[in-house]
């Protein structure tokens, strides 16, 4: 059964996602407008994702003291204190100096970086505490569905929005939705955590790293289908997904909005279809993760040697929930396995970033040095080796 909880946990994390992705947009795109210089638009993501690598190493020092309610809506709160000041300096009438007032609005976008690097990890190692363990696999599939629809709602209608209203209007849209996100926080009921005992510091770093690469449950072999997959996602970084568009399927940009859009499509299906058969997906969550694995590599190969546009779009629609089988099963059976949550995914999300910064180096220069659509060969191997492996792996475990 899924309690009231956990539907304000599913709103906060609603109402956050789509601020965070208005938020991303609309900031892009005003610092794009004063300073003409992709470079200097570019920078926004980066310090964000900056922000959030630091803030990881931070936070299971901060879970040994507080809380993860308490570090949810203090972290809540501060964003929407520096949502407050953003809108402030970029309103300041002129007073500051260009320069001066770039170097603030990146300060407080790092800030918001570090900041929101509490709020995903405490927010997905509360599920556990306000969900009963028969009704995980749901509750993971709803939010799965809400972040991408969301994700799709915020960059599709973002940019629509500014040029109709303003970027000030979409900035008001983003503090009212922190403002719910805070006040919803502030509503959820769950287990007190104890305080934990004083520990040497690189034991308390090293915790979430060991469950991470731990035998036991299966956790090291999850943790190197991450790895593999993580790097093999470079295949959806939007630079080389518009030079397929371009090049493999000899279309315009309109295309790559397609595209893209189609593949948020496919994993909101997804994502509705696991919240329908969750019951059932249950008791099966390791061959979950397995055949979501290996229908992702077959539609990743399939996609790489088709060249019709929309023969491509069909088959980024039908990754989609798979995409949804993979992660939702993963998420349900590491909650319902694993004890030290809060520190895993702190570990999880940095190893995240890691991998990710590799994947755009790997698949830039796969695409540069020998042609995009080697770049999806590339992932389709990737992809079928670890669905293989731990197909060998997981036989004869668990399959909770």
């Amino acid at each position: 059964m899924v309690s009231k909880h956990f539907y304000y946990l599913w709103g906060n994390i609603s109402c956050g996602k789509l601020a965070m992705s208005l938020y991303t947009m609309t900031i892009t795109l005003l610092i794009f407008s004063i300073t003409h210089s992709a470079t200097f638009a570019s920078l926004v993501m980066f310090i964000h994702v900056m922000g959030k690598v630091v803030s990881s190493f931070v936070f299971p020092f901060v879970t040994e003291k507080i809380p993860l309610k308490k570090i949810l809506s203090l972290s809540l709160l501060a964003q929407l204190i520096i949502m407050l000041l953003i809108i402030s300096v970029l309103n300041d009438g002129g007073l500051l100096h260009t320069t001066l007032r770039l170097t603030i609005i990146y300060i407080f976008i790092t800030l918001a970086g570090f900041i929101d690097g509490f709020v995903s990890p405490s927010r997905m190692a509360l599920i556990p505490g306000i969900v009963e363990q028969t009704a995980l696999g749901k509750a993971n599939s709803l939010i799965s569905t809400t972040d991408q629809t969301f994700a799709l709602l915020g960059w599709s209608i973002g940019t629509v929005a500014i040029i109709i209203y303003g970027s000030n209007s979409v900035l008001m849209v983003c503090l009212i939705l922190f403002i719910v996100s805070f006040l919803t926080s502030l509503q959820i009921k769950t287990t007190t955590i104890k305080k934990s005992p004083k520990r040497p510091s690189l034991d308390i770093v090293k915790e979430g790293w060991i469950i991470l690469f731990s035998k036991k449950n299966h956790m090291r072999t999850i943790t190197i289908m991450d790895i593999m997959e993580g790097i093999a996602s470079g295949i959806w970084i939007g630079a080389i997904t518009l030079v397929f568009v371009h090049e493999v399927l000899k279309k315009g940009e309109q295309w790559w909005g397609f595209i893209n859009s189609g593949y948020f499509a496919g994993s909101i299906i997804g994502g509705m279809l696991i919240a329908v058969f969750s019951t059932r997906l249950e008791k099966h969550l390791i061959k979950g993760i397995v055949i979501g694995s290996f229908f992702v590599s077959l539609f990743v190969l399939l996609y790489a040697m088709n060249t019709t546009a929309w023969i491509a779009l069909l088959l980024v629609v039908l990754m989609g929930p798979f995409y949804q089988l993979r992660d939702i099963s993963q998420q349900t059976y590491i909650q319902k396995n694993i004890d030290g949550l809060a520190k895993l995914y702190a570990a999880k999300d940095n190893l995240y970033y890691l991998v990710f910064a590799l994947s755009i180096f790997v698949s830039g220069l796969i695409s540069d040095y020998i042609g995009v659509v080697y770049v999806y060969y590339f992932a389709f191997i990737l992809y079928f080796i670890s669905s293989i492996a731990a197909a060998f792996i997981f036989r004869g475990g668990s399959n909770k």
